[in-house]
């Protein structure tokens, strides 16, 4: 092999080591992105039910100086 070549083949196994790393960090930020994104959901869906459930135990309490609609 020529001087030329040995340069060229490693240049291009530069590129693709450098291309592997990048591509390799979008994937990670991707999949964090993602499960941060599940994780937010399920949070907020655990409020909402809390909430949920402390309107309907206000609801139970009667109360005695407000007549209720009919």
């Amino acid at each position: 092999m020529t001087l030329r070549q040995v340069y060229i083949v490693g240049l291009l196994g530069g590129f693709s080591a450098v291309l592997s790393l990048v591509l390799f960090a979008g994937l990670a930020v991707g999949l964090y992105c993602a499960v941060r994104r599940l994780i937010d959901l399920h949070e907020d869906r655990k409020v909402r039910r809390q909430d949920l459930k402390a309107c309907r135990e206000i609801a139970r309490l009667g109360t005695t100086s407000h007549p209720t609609e009919k």
